[in-house]
């Protein structure tokens, strides 16, 4: 695992936690979801956005990589 940032490790997190069983995609779908609702915790907001995009991306790239 590449060093991640503490905002970036709030955001894999949190990811982590609506994933079910192997599946990213409906854990992302959830997280839009969340997003839209604004029933994501603080924060993440917070991660979100101070994070730029190649930072965002390394979090994906780890949330998809094969175990």
């Amino acid at each position: 695992m590449r060093t991640m940032n503490k905002n970036q490790q709030i955001l894999l997190k949190y990811l982590e936690s609506l994933i079910p069983k192997d599946d990213v995609l409906l854990g992302l779908a959830e997280f839009q979801i969340r997003l839209g609702d604004h029933s994501v915790p603080k924060e993440v907001y917070v991660a979100l956005g101070v994070l730029n995009n190649n930072e965002i991306n390394s979090v994906l790239h780890e949330l998809t990589k094969p175990a």
